[in-house]
């Protein structure tokens, strides 16, 4: 145990005044000692750690506060799940407060409430940059880049092969990332009801799609395909779009009606008031600065929780960029507490196991059985992540679980001695031999007190631990953590006819040959 874990001395009291900050950056995965002389049991490698416990075993009160007081004391980064609130209201104070972090609140629940987050920040910035220095290459091509990482995840969140129509799904992924550049390149903020106003979000780019697919002037060209040929051969949204432009008409629709179908889940007016305002933080500020995010994702409503999985999975893809650009890893350690994993929709997680552990990225999903990961990836994607976890940290069973019969196997077994004793009127006997056992047995497993854990790490053998509630660990809250409030804000949508009068300037030699063969602006749109 020794070898295997870091104690360091829990003094939340001295750390919140700057005092004694530990320097090792892990997950708490137990403690040692006595009521406030605490030292925490540190898990300093590259790791990800799977938490399983079911409904009131104390996930947030005995595993996550205590990990969240380190991360902040350590200076992790971090983002967090959060269901219920809890996490954002306390943390998010103690973090800004004691520890110097930027905060960043992405409440579902309330969204007039929330910190905005649009998925395009980052796109929007280097073409910004590029707009302002026309021959810097490095960041046209980082814009290209987040755009194909947010086209991916949008178009296919699940990872998953679609055989003989993956066609229509890669050329969907080319159109999307086409119109999201031509939106970031051409319309920039404008000044509209006296303030500079942003229109390059997500919902934008869906009702582009949708008024493009209007015939145009063109007999047999739709607006978007009309735009296409507007650009010179070799402007990369061209490219990008050119599966999709040389199908034939039947499998373009089937392209454009893919990409709508993708992006329909976006149309919420709630969600317009997150989405459609400038994030709070990006990725290179998440990973360069001390930083936290937090999602409140409503229990009560579902339909908002495959937010949870989008920004996982942006969020961890841009990280990786990023850490590629610094020797292939991230310059702090980033942690994801994935709390409530199970009950979401299944998207790409398992790439991220594989690539973020090496980058300094740490994945903690914390579920309540193992049955959700088999009803949500299936067998075979549920045992790749119990293979790709060094650390399963597991307690508090339903007395009828079936979780607890195969981690128990898991354990393995021990040695032990067994036998008989026999006794007689006239003699007695006895017969002893060695047998194996399970080192828990189920029934001992959900038998296990409230704040007792077992620990299973590779390369060691199975540890009983102790974790503590949060008050037991010296941790206080003081004024919950509150994004002030918005109201209703106005949301401001990129305009068809102002989004096509950007692009055709810019290229007058196309333009002015295209008008002379007696091609114009359609009368409607002049």
């Amino acid at each position: 145990m020794r070898k295997s874990y870091r104690r360091v001395p829990f003094r939340p009291a001295l750390w919140r005044k700057g005092e004694q900050l530990p320097e090792a950056q892990g997950l708490v995965l137990g403690c040692v000692g006595k009521k406030d002389r605490l030292a925490a049991l540190v898990d300093c490698d590259d790791i990800h750690c799977l938490m399983i416990g079911a409904s009131g075993v104390g996930k947030t009160a005995y595993f996550l506060y205590p990990n969240m007081e380190y991360a902040c004391a350590s200076g992790m980064s971090f983002l967090a799940l959060d269901t219920k609130g809890d996490l954002a209201r306390n943390y998010g104070a103690i973090a800004t407060q004691y520890y110097g972090y930027q905060v960043a609140v992405v409440d579902l629940r309330n969204p007039t409430r929330s910190d905005g987050y649009n998925l395009l920040t980052l796109i929007n910035h280097y073409m910004d940059v590029c707009r302002q220095e026309p021959d810097n290459l490095a960041a046209r091509a980082r814009s290209e880049k987040y755009a194909k990482i947010l086209s991916k995840t949008i178009i296919n969140p699940e990872g998953e092969s679609f055989a003989q129509n993956q066609y229509f799904y890669d050329a969907a992924e080319g159109v999307l990332t086409a119109i999201i550049l031509l939106l970031a390149e051409y319309l920039p903020p404008k000044e509209i009801d006296g303030a500079l106003r942003e229109r390059r979000h997500i919902v934008s780019v869906f009702k582009l799609v949708q008024e493009l697919l209007a015939p145009s002037m063109v007999p047999g060209r739709n607006e978007f395909q009309f735009l296409m040929d507007h650009l010179p051969e070799e402007h990369k949204a061209k490219w990008f779009s050119g599966s999709a432009l040389n199908a034939a008409e039947q499998s373009m629709a089937s392209v454009m009606s893919t990409v709508l179908a993708r992006l329909n889940t976006f149309l919420d007016s709630e969600l317009e008031q997150v989405l459609c305002f400038d994030s709070a933080m990006d990725a290179e500020s998440f990973a360069s600065r001390k930083s936290a995010i937090f999602l409140i994702l409503p229990e009560e409503d579902t339909t908002k929780n495959f937010m949870a999985g989008l920004m996982i999975q942006t969020l961890s893809r841009e990280l990786f960029s990023v850490a590629d650009e610094h020797d292939g890893k991230l310059q702090n350690r980033v942690v994801f507490f994935c709390d409530e994993l199970g009950t979401m929709p299944a998207f790409d997680i398992l790439p991220l196991f594989s690539a973020g552990r090496s980058r300094r990225l740490t994945l903690v999903p914390i579920i309540q059985s193992l049955a959700q990961l088999e009803k949500n990836y299936g067998k075979e994607g549920a045992e790749i992540i119990q293979d790709n976890v060094q650390d399963t940290i597991f307690g508090g069973f339903a007395p009828s679980s079936k979780t607890a019969e195969a981690l128990s196997k898991a354990l393995g077994n021990r040695t032990a001695m067994s036998g008989t004793i026999t006794r007689g009127k006239n003699d007695s006997g006895q017969s002893l031999q060695m047998i194996q056992r399970p080192l828990m047995t189920p029934d001992e497993l959900k038998s296990l007190p409230k704040g007792h854990f077992i620990v299973m790490k590779t390369g060691t053998h199975p540890m009983r631990t102790r974790l503590r509630l949060f008050l037991e660990w010296g941790i206080t809250f003081g004024k919950p953590y509150q994004v002030p409030e918005k109201a209703a804000r106005k949301v401001y949508y990129a305009d068809k006819k102002e989004f096509l009068h950007a692009v055709l300037p810019e290229f007058p030699v196309i333009t002015n040959s295209l008008q002379q063969k007696g091609y114009h602006t359609p009368r409607r749109d002049r």
